[in-house]
């Protein structure tokens, strides 16, 4: 059987999940995994909601039973279907021979744990986080100010606080991106990174760029460009960290205008810090 089995996945109550996996059905509850090989399995039995997996046994012993229950009725048939079809037969049970325990064949092991989270997946759950955070910030501010001062000095808080957060975030992440492009290209490796078709907007003005690292491995960075090819440099030890190679005008630049939008956004914070301050001292009064 191949790794991308036709077999449905159960899942039952508690977090089980019974899955076939290779030659065999792997059962998943908690942070253990039972591997039962699929020569330990007798049958698998579609009991309503359970699907009850009976092992091999020797005449005269009670057969060991796996259960997963709270399932829809109908997956436990289909998967008892295909398991008991992919099972090996057994023509010396037939001929007399006394089974195998099917018992001792079964494996213990840890679960593995969850994949590792990609970098676009993280960044994104740390925007969510960041802006409800931001949000819940504001609107608690403008309640709070609300019960000492007059509505027209709370509401501005529920823009006011977004926006200045808004403008010191990306002042903030700019200036991290001047510095990487300013970095990596002394301190990093420089290679060259060609355009992936199909990956550009309409305007051709941005897409994503492919370079290979030292290691062989094919990576893919954004980049606001239009060549077909560009100068770009990873850093040595991370080389998924890349920048795209700028000119000293660039960077300076960048930098410049990062901070202007960073001391823009302190400013719009120092001013909504200023009027909560000043209305819990009953300046609005």
């Amino acid at each position: 059987m191949s790794p991308t089995s036709p077999i449905p996945v159960l899942r039952g109550s508690g977090g089980a999940v019974l899955r076939a996996e290779g030659d065999a059905l792997v059962l998943t509850r908690g942070d253990t995994e039972t591997w039962i090989p699929f020569r330990a399995v007798r049958r698998v039995r579609a009991e309503g909601g359970t699907a009850a997996v009976e092992l091999t046994a020797p005449t005269g012993a009670e057969p060991a039973v796996h259960r997963v229950d709270g399932v829809s009725g109908a997956a436990v048939a289909v998967f008892a279907d295909m398991v008991n079809a992919a099972l090996p037969a057994r023509g010396g049970e037939e001929a007399g021979e006394e089974a195998a325990d099917g018992a001792a064949l079964v494996g213990v092991r840890p679960a593995a744990g969850p994949p590792p989270e990609s970098p676009a997946a993280r960044k994104t759950r740390v925007f969510r986080i960041w802006l409800g955070s931001v949000v819940l910030l504001g609107v608690v501010l403008t309640a709070a100010v609300w019960l000492v001062a007059p509505a027209s000095v709370a509401l501005p808080l529920l823009v006011v606080v977004p926006f200045g957060a808004a403008l010191t975030t990306a002042g903030h992440l700019g200036l991290k991106v001047v510095h990487r492009e300013w970095y990596l290209p002394r301190k990093g490796i420089t290679v060259e990174a060609v355009r992936r078709d199909g990956t550009t907007d309409r305007f051709g003005a941005t897409g994503n760029y492919v370079y290979t690292d030292l290691h062989g491995q094919s990576r893919v960075m954004y980049a606001q460009r239009r060549a077909e090819a560009i100068r770009i440099a990873y850093h040595p030890r991370n080389p998924g960290t890349a920048a795209v190679c700028q000119t000293l005008p660039r960077l300076i630049g960048g930098a410049v205008a990062f901070a202007a939008v960073l001391l823009a956004g302190l400013a719009v914070d120092g001013a909504a810090a200023g009027l909560v301050f000043y209305a819990f001292r009953g300046e609005y009064g």
